[in-house]
């Protein structure tokens, strides 16, 4: 068994040889090195896509939310069995539904969402505060906190000192538009007191408000939207979601969704393309591994003396198959391995230094994140291609040959 090792490593690795099937060989690897680090580069920018789309469409929501499963409100006395439930760290309260706000000479449809004074513990809304101070619409009942996109339709400028002053309105249940007309409108003034900003989606649809100030908006002084959930460190979000006695003391109508089950089609959407990405580089691997297979064949034909030598001397088929099957799988391994080095190296360099940047973005530099499943998925598939190709092709050029 040692033999075929070492004549395959001294048809690798000869310096001084300047051989065109050398040359070829080498070629190879460099192909099979530059495929191999650039699926670790692009797959792991995919779970960079994929972290920051579930960062900014999830600056909003806990970990975990208690949803009605029909109708579009629960009663507030579900957030005392949430706040006493083992493994709920902390939970708010949400109102959420559709109004009409005036200001500065624009009216415009948003979506409320009124939230208690534990909001910000549940959710990272604090970073995404660009002008004005959040914490001012709590102070004050009428302080509203707008998005950007809103702020910016509207024309007016968010200010915690002097807020300027609008209005939101909602219409009133139970009456219809075309008796009442005025009175099927509740309308109420409001304070511009901050503006926030995460994506251009939400940022021209949201507006925030005290918890208080939406329940008399939108008549639901007993009644909330849903509950976000902060779970405990020791617990998981899918774990507490799945727990059989949380969801028998909610009762039947509460359903308990995660962050990445509120945003399941993105999340879906991406991995879909990174696994068609992953497929097309892979067939990309398989065009470079008939350079391998093509190095092999003329390797097989330059040493066709030395086989008929190997031969003379009772070296049989099996172990010139394994001689040439090995080298054509050493091109494969070394390329790979190589190709995996620089392309972790180019990742971590990035997620370092952030060399690709993004003008205009919400992000100054690419996201990247490393993933072990793509290395070996990436090794796996060029060391299986390398491997079997380079296999079949030696078996049946030396049978030609013989």
């Amino acid at each position: 068994m040692r033999l075929p090792f070492r004549l395959a490593r001294r048809y690798l690795f000869q310096p001084q040889s300047r051989k065109l099937v050398h040359v070829i060989s080498g070629i190879s690897m460099f192909v099979i090195a530059a495929v191999t680090m650039s699926m670790i580069a692009i797959l792991s920018a995919f779970n960079g896509i994929e972290d920051l789309v579930q960062d900014l469409f999830g600056t909003l929501d806990a970990d975990l939310a208690a949803v009605p499963i029909s109708g579009e409100v629960l009663p507030n006395e579900l957030g005392e069995i949430i706040g006493e439930y083992p493994g709920v760290a902390v939970y708010a309260a949400v109102i959420e539904s559709e109004a009409i706000i005036r200001g500065n000479g624009v009216t415009q449809i948003c979506s409320v969402l009124g939230v208690d004074a534990q909001y910000e513990d549940v959710s990272r809304i604090d970073s995404a505060i660009v002008e004005g101070t959040w914490g001012r619409s709590f102070e004050n009942s009428q302080c509203v906190c707008l998005g950007y996109g809103i702020r910016s339709e509207m024309g007016i400028r968010s200010d915690s000192t002097y807020p300027p002053l609008m209005s939101l309105g909602a219409p009133v249940r139970g009456k219809k538009l075309s008796r009442h007309r005025e009175r099927a409108f509740r309308t109420l003034p409001a304070l511009a007191c901050g503006t926030f900003s995460i994506n251009a989606d939400i940022d021209t649809r949201y507006v925030l408000a005290p918890l208080e100030f939406a329940r008399e908006l939108f008549d639901r002084p007993n009644e909330v939207s849903r509950f976000e959930i902060q779970v405990d460190e020791s617990v998981s979000a899918a774990r507490l979601a799945n727990d059989e006695n949380f969801i028998a003391a909610l009762g039947d109508n509460v359903h308990l969704r995660t962050r990445e089950e509120k945003h399941t089609f993105i999340t879906q959407t991406n991995r879909a393309e990174k696994l068609a990405t992953f497929v097309i580089l892979s067939f990309i691997l398989v065009v470079a591994a008939f350079n391998i297979l093509a190095s092999l064949t003329m390797l097989l034909i330059d040493k066709r003396l030395d086989l008929e030598v190997f031969k003379a001397m009772g070296m049989n088929d099996l172990a010139l198959e394994r001689t040439f099957s090995i080298q054509g799988l050493a091109i494969n391994v070394l390329g790979g391995l190589i190709g995996t080095v620089l392309g972790i190296a180019l990742v971590i360099g990035q997620d370092a230094f952030g060399w690709l940047t993004l003008e205009g973005s919400v992000v100054p530099s690419y996201p990247v994140r490393l993933a072990a499943t793509d290395i070996f998925g990436t090794l796996a598939v060029v060391i299986g291609i390398g491997g079997l190709g380079s296999a079949a092709m030696v078996k049946f050029l030396i049978r030609r040959l013989s």
